[in-house]
């Protein structure tokens, strides 16, 4: 099931990216980058004339833009379960978890190199990250880029941003009544997969820490040394976590590393607790996941009765261009048939069919 999920969401960047190299470029001197997904802001954006619309230029870290979610057009929902978030509609199959689907999506950065950062939706969304340094997208003259002005986050930055992607991964099935969690499967690009019970037999064994966050203090291992990732390019891989009930909730692999910014500060530290002294468990399931960043008042990413941690990659530049170079080839095959079987038609046949004529 995971696997096809997966290549759902290559496909779809696939495409979205096909459309992207394929669609007409206009030379002009303004900073200009193509936005694809299902916003309402969808389109060709010009950074050097909006004029202060996307929620009007922000500084933030000695750094002015406009701000990723206001690019998006991203706002609250009227409610958990409500697909609409402003100018941003989510897509939830009937008989599938629809809360909080804003969680499942995230967004690809790319730059005119090939150079890719990803960003989950929720570490932007205000109403479960509660940053205070939004990302921004920078403008001067005809370049525009990227800039993370989280501290220690820069190594995210996209330079020369030629397009931004917003995707998702599929929801999976709600599950009413849901039993809590026995064990955590941990899969995709990670050094140690299988289940774990964090009761000493596990593929890995992670020292756990004991942290303090709103009260109550948890116990267990930091999450991404449990992921202890080994893709080649953190920048462009993400990690869904869901629970029994089918709630799930996607993460970018960059936001849990400490070498972009992840906080290593005492009861700051993201984690994946099997205990603690406020009494989530047992019916927190075997483990949970705990982000001390996230909103007090909202805490939408955490998810209890944790059954799934898988981390995967969107696919590299070099995979669009190989796709494409084998679209285009299998487009001009076609065409050379189409010419062949058209030069065999009878003359007075070809005369009379009637081609369209070119419109302004």
């Amino acid at each position: 099931m995971i696997i096809t999920r997966f290549s759902v969401v290559r496909f779809l960047v696939l495409a979205l990216a096909i459309g992207t190299l394929c669609a007409p470029q206009v030379a002009t001197a303004d900073a200009v980058i193509t936005l694809a997904g299902p916003t309402a802001n969808a389109g060709t954006i010009n950074l050097s004339t909006a004029d202060g619309q996307y929620g009007g230029l922000i500084t933030a870290g000695g750094i002015t833009g406009y701000s990723l979610w206001g690019l998006l057009g991203g706002a609250n929902a009227s409610n958990p379960n409500s697909p609409i978030y402003g100018a941003i509609t989510t897509s939830t199959p009937p008989g599938f978890n629809g809360k909080n689907a804003i969680l499942r999506y995230f967004v690809l950065a790319t730059g005119i190199n090939g150079s890719q950062s990803l960003i989950s939706l929720g570490e932007i969304d205000p109403n479960f990250s509660g940053s205070a340094t939004p990302d921004l997208v920078t403008f001067s003259g005809s370049t525009a880029s990227l800039a993370f002005t989280w501290p220690g986050a820069a190594g995210r930055d996209i330079s020369n941003l030629v397009s931004l992607q917003l995707l998702s991964v599929p929801a999976l099935p709600l599950v009413a009544n849901a039993q809590p969690s026995t064990s955590v499967t941990l899969a995709g690009s990670v050094s140690f997969p299988g289940a774990y019970t964090f009761q000493g037999s596990d593929p890995q064994n992670v020292d756990p820490i004991t942290e303090t966050v709103n009260g109550d203090t948890y116990t267990g291992p930091p999450l991404f040394a449990l992921i202890d990732p080994n893709g080649p390019d953190i920048l462009n891989q993400y990690v869904v976590t869901a629970g029994t009930d089918g709630y799930e909730v996607l993460l970018s692999l960059a936001e849990l590393d400490p070498a972009f910014g992840a906080s290593t500060a005492v009861n700051r530290i993201d984690l994946v607790p099997y205990a603690d002294t406020g009494g989530n468990f047992p019916g927190a399931g075997i483990a949970r996941t705990i982000l001390p960043a996230d909103t007090s008042f909202a805490h939408g990413r955490w998810v209890s009765n944790l059954d799934l941690i898988e981390v995967d990659a969107v696919p590299e530049p070099a995979t669009f261009a190989l796709l494409l170079t084998g679209l285009i080839g299998m487009a001009l095959s076609a065409f050379r048939l189409h010419v062949v079987a058209h030069s065999r038609q009878p003359l007075a046949r070809r005369n009379q069919r009637n081609y369209p004529t070119s419109r302004d």
